[in-house]
């Protein structure tokens, strides 16, 4: 384990904290969170506990008390987890939650997600286990806990208390500081930059051999998701199309998420060995469905050239190998549905925009799609309802479409080179 930094500079806690994040026993095993980490500005603060996050002027800081770790250098890694969870869940940033009723509660919901999904030793962390009595469960939001112990409290009058043992449970309290989670005073833009500092880690995180899951590791996730789901969770699509993840990198992810797998009862925990069927370990079983099929839909009003069909088609033949992928031609019908064959030379269609054909009971059914991704400058009517499958529309238009439901890519489109002046006449010789 990389030790505490013994020098409270700026320059050395900087230099230290990148060499933490790129130390191949942190990186292998949270290649995502040493991408987030890597963009976070540390700082020495003694008046912290231990660690905690802010945000100013659109960056992120870390706030660090050195004395601390150089007496307890054993919850160093999983404090750092945590510190990620907060901004990556939004806590620091989005208006949800400002200034609620029971501050107090509010609390113990953010850490009880913060401390979610880290094995790492940490100090005697408060867990949604210890208010398992209030209806708080594994894989709950934050704000879905925090509702549950609300209810608790309006219905007995009595604030709910961890149970006896649990983590959080006799002096159980925050391992990190929270003031700055906790000022009401939201930063304009704040979820804006927490995707993008999202997005930016996704697209610097190098994928590898072990990441394609036929050897049966797992994939690498963040605060128990895939990026693509966190981005989901912070909202629509944010206000300038830069911000916007590419396309390429969210049809990785959204097909990899697909195909994901799963933790296994077949192996107790090791921070938990005596609740086996109950809590699974870190040995991961792959998910029975292997080999997803992904409908790939097309607005053929969008009038792609040749060299996006192209691209298109390489970027589909990549991921060819690890789901079964069918192309449907859509104008305000679905006019062409086929297998991908390598290719997509031309389109039919030319028409207006129609977006929801595709999602008909018929298409889908017919080709049995896991997944949908379409690609479309969203200039036409939707289902108001979710499609039963997951979706990501890849946009040329990504900041005016209305759509509320489905994760979102932006097809970036070079601009079309302006036409020659007009040759000027020639005069004729007297």
């Amino acid at each position: 384990m990389t030790a505490a930094p013994r020098a409270s500079g700026a320059g050395d806690l900087a230099a230290w904290l990148g060499g933490f994040v790129s130390d191949p026993s942190f990186l292998d095993a949270y290649p995502y969170y040493a991408a987030v980490l890597a963009r976070m500005t540390p700082v020495a603060d003694p008046s912290v506990s231990r660690m905690a996050v802010s945000l100013h002027d659109g960056r992120f800081f870390l706030h660090v008390n050195v004395e601390a770790f150089l007496s307890e250098p054993q919850y160093l890694r999983g404090i750092l987890l945590h510190e990620v969870h907060h901004v990556v869940l939004g806590h620091l940033t989005h208006p949800k939650f400002e200034a609620p009723s029971e501050p107090e509660l509010m609390e113990i919901a953010l850490e009880m997600s913060a401390n979610e999904y880290i094995e790492e030793p940490l100090p005697n962390p408060i867990t949604w286990r210890a208010y398992a009595a209030a209806g708080v469960r594994a894989g709950q939001s934050t704000m879905e806990r925090y509702e549950r112990l609300v209810d608790v409290l309006r219905a007995t009058g009595a604030r709910p208390r961890p149970a006896h043992g649990e983590g959080g449970g006799a002096g159980g309290a925050a391992v990190d500081d929270h003031r700055f989670l906790r000022r009401g005073d939201r930063a304009p833009g704040g979820v804006v930059q927490t995707r993008k500092l999202v997005e930016d880690a996704l697209l610097d995180t190098k994928p590898t051999r072990s990441w394609d899951g036929d050897d049966g590791a797992p994939r690498p996730v963040l605060a128990g998701r895939s990026p693509g789901r966190l981005l989901e969770e912070l909202g629509g699509p944010p206000a300038d199309p830069e911000h916007v993840i590419d396309w390429r990198s969210a049809l990785r992810m959204f097909v990899a998420r697909a195909r994901s797998p799963v933790h296994t009862y077949g192996r107790p925990s090791r921070r938990f060995p005596g609740d086996v069927g109950r809590i699974p370990g870190r040995t991961w079983a792959p998910r029975a469905m292997a080999r997803p099929t992904i409908l790939v839909a097309i607005d053929t009003s969008l009038s792609m050239t040749r060299n996006e069909l192209e691209e298109i088609a390489r970027h589909l033949a990549k991921i060819a190998d690890h789901a079964a992928i069918v192309v449907a031609e859509c104008d305000v019908e679905v006019t062409r549905v086929y297998p991908f064959a390598g290719s997509i030379p031309h389109v039919a269609g030319r028409g207006g925009t129609d977006l929801r054909p595709v999602f008909a009971p018929a298409v889908l059914g017919a080709t049995k799609a896991d997944g949908v991704v379409y690609f479309t400058d969203g200039d036409g009517p939707f289902p108001e309802a979710p499609a039963p499958v997951p979706t990501l529309w890849i946009l040329t238009k990504p900041h005016v479409f209305a759509c509320p439901w489905g994760e979102r890519a932006w097809l970036g489109r070079a601009p079309r080179p302006a036409p020659p002046p007009p040759a000027a006449p020639k005069r004729k010789r007297k």
